[in-house]
């Protein structure tokens, strides 16, 4: 048996509590890896995407290529 790289296990996932009690279940959850954020050129400041969106389309790949374990 594979294991399977979960974003809710990986350190970089940041769960979306709102859609969660809303009823839109892990759909917003966000993935916050340094490593494939947007930075705003002009603010600095960062914005992670939706997790599924990064695992698609975004360098991770669905194999996990960033994912880090939680402590």
């Amino acid at each position: 048996m594979t294991d399977i790289k979960l974003c809710k296990d990986c350190k970089h996932y940041k769960k979306d509590w709102y859609a969660r009690i809303t009823g839109y279940g892990d759909t917003f959850d966000i993935c916050v890896n340094p490593h494939l954020i947007a930075v705003n050129p002009v603010s600095g400041k960062t914005k992670g995407d939706f997790c599924d969106t990064m695992r698609k389309y975004h360098g991770c790949g669905m194999e996990g290529k960033y994912w880090e374990a939680r402590k």
